[in-house]
């Protein structure tokens, strides 16, 4: 019987795990999409700048860092939101049984699951960025 308790137990908590990768997943294709969008629009802007000088890695890493801070940014507010909610429904009221666990993160594994979303996001913003370092300055300028 408790075998099939915790069973059920696990697998609720592999569902809710299954989410939460999704929405993992969602949000970085998002950073992608939104970058591509970026580079589109600033088409002008990447234009100005490679006709002041800008070489075409500078513009790329500029586009880069961009992508990074804002999914740095995600992830820090990902791992602070969580781990206070975590702590305020652990020391509630509703789960009075619970008092002598104790709270405790899994360091090892945020840090693991935060550098696997940060390097991703990076992946799905390359393309957008090596479009963007690759755009002509006279095309670029010509107004439409």
């Amino acid at each position: 019987m408790i075998e099939d308790v915790m069973a059920m137990s696990r697998g609720f908590m592999r569902v809710l795990q299954s989410f939460m990768a999704l929405g993992l997943f969602v949000g970085i294709a998002a950073l992608g999409v939104i970058s591509l969008r970026s580079v589109v629009e600033r088409r002008q802007q990447i234009g100005m700048l490679r006709a002041i000088g800008y070489q075409r890695g500078t513009v790329a890493l500029s586009f880069m860092l961009e992508s990074g801070f804002i999914a740095l940014m995600g992830i820090a507010s990902g791992v602070i939101g969580a781990s206070i909610l975590a702590w305020s429904l652990l020391t509630s009221t509703a789960f009075a049984g619970t008092a002598r666990i104790g709270f405790a993160i899994p360091w090892p594994d945020v840090i693991g699951y935060s550098l696997t979303a940060f390097v991703f996001s990076l992946l799905a913003t390359w393309w957008p960025s090596s479009r963007a370092s690759s755009v002509a300055v006279a095309d670029a300028l010509r107004y439409e």
